[in-house]
């Protein structure tokens, strides 16, 4: 259950951009939150990784924006990614999981909806998944994955279907391209995100985009 006796499945299905009402769910769910994702049939963070060392396999460096407790970063060592991975979220609680977890070199505190706290073209590839939701802006954001992967890299993120035609996530792609940003390897989607849906729920499932930074 989620803080004040609402349920997890219903706050994450509303889902909300306050940074200090994210980072506080979040702090209180994290020592339940891998159990409840397995529970969930979470499938983002495998597929995630998967592309990444499927296109870009001499990537040295990642950074997981949004990392939470580290679910993509153990993914992509199971995978056998042995570069670095950075890792950035707002919970403070999570992050402290992801450490433990060894698959991370760093892992740092940071409000997503702001300048990231890397200068341009620091990563080889840039992953973020199952945090769209809480990131309205999505051309700022997207603009700003882009500043921080180096030319030639690889930006892979997921947004819920429910999400992407309300926050234009097609124009922004297409604008992103169209200045030079980056170009589109996939959209694929819908696609299995949540199948058994947030403990409860309907299933949920989301978009995966994939693209290469100019």
């Amino acid at each position: 259950m989620a803080p004040d006796g609402d349920p997890i499945g219903d706050w994450l299905h509303q889902g909300t951009s306050d940074p200090g009402e994210v980072a506080d769910r979040y702090d209180e769910w994290a020592s339940g939150y891998d159990d409840d994702l397995a529970s969930w049939s979470y499938q983002a963070p495998a597929v995630v990784a998967e592309a990444v060392v499927r296109r870009q396999p001499t990537a040295a460096s990642v950074l997981d924006v949004g990392c939470g407790t580290g679910l993509v970063g153990r993914a992509l060592r199971a995978r056998g990614f042995a570069g670095r991975i950075q890792g950035l979220d707002i919970s403070q609680a999570s992050l402290e999981i992801a450490r433990q977890s060894g698959a991370y070199d760093s892992v740092e505190q940071a409000d997503l909806q702001q300048r990231l706290p890397l200068p341009d073209d620091s990563v080889d590839a840039l992953v973020c998944v199952g945090v769209m939701t809480y990131l309205p802006d999505v051309e700022r954001v997207w603009r700003e994955f882009a500043r921080v992967t180096r030319s030639g890299g690889l930006v892979v993120a997921t947004q819920r279907e429910d999400l992407w035609d309300p926050r234009s996530c097609q124009a922004v792609i297409e604008a992103l391209q169209k200045d030079e940003v980056w170009t589109p390897l996939e959209i694929a989607g819908p696609a299995p995100y949540l199948p058994e849906g947030y403990g409860g729920t309907p299933a949920v499932a989301c978009y995966y985009l994939t693209a290469r930074v100019s």
